[in-house]
């Protein structure tokens, strides 16, 4: 009766987060050196890798360019994926909301670009379809779908990495990537189009 309510009226007021609050994570771009800690300390396999474009990633010089994508929605905030980076360039947010433009799951599915900081961001996606084109390098889109559709998105990453790999070693035109591989992007957008938020 005479200590003050502890409710919070979100959304109208801003929940207020403590300094060691696991929000949403954040990516200093720069700082990441591709080591795989991150991924290999995730106990629900939601961190993956993205490679800059026209890199091949079976090159293991390359192995320092790429930066990880995390799948929001399977995360668990548990934290060990933050404690495991050396360079501290994996860290955790005061932020708590997601940003949400659909009902799709893939709203959950944070790319490293969209994860940087104010500072190192890179790039933000105007549209689904080129945030697909770099998650396609990844299996977060198959594990987001889950259940039947996970084999199917499955194997349409395997036919659009083959062609990515045609498209380094030159064996196809930029113009014949391009086209085949947005066909294969618009059927993914579609699926998971139809895999809403619980």
């Amino acid at each position: 009766m005479t200590t003050k309510p502890f409710t919070v009226m979100y959304p109208k007021e801003p929940a207020v987060v403590k300094d060691r609050w696991r929000g949403l994570h954040g990516l200093f771009y720069n700082k990441c050196i591709g080591c795989g800690l991150c991924e290999m300390a995730c106990p629900n396999d939601c961190i993956d890798y993205i490679y800059p474009e026209d890199v091949d990633p079976r090159d293991k010089k390359n192995l320092k360019l790429r930066r990880p994508a995390i799948d929001w929605g399977h995360c668990i905030f548990c934290g060990l994926c933050v404690e495991a980076c050396p360079t501290k360039a994996l860290h955790h947010t005061p932020r708590y909301q997601i940003q949400a433009f659909s009902d799709s799951r893939l709203d959950l599915i944070t790319t490293p670009e969209e994860m940087a900081d104010e500072e190192d961001r890179k790039k933000i996606y105007h549209s689904s379809l080129d945030k697909i084109r770099r998650l396609m390098q990844t299996d977060l889109l198959a594990m987001a779908a889950g259940g039947e559709w996970e084999e199917v998105l499955n194997k349409l990453r395997e036919k659009w990495i083959a062609l990515y790999y045609d498209k380094i070693d030159e064996k196809i035109s930029e113009e014949e990537w391009n086209k085949k591989a947005r066909e294969i992007e618009e059927i993914v957008y579609k699926i998971m189009l139809q895999i809403s938020l619980p």
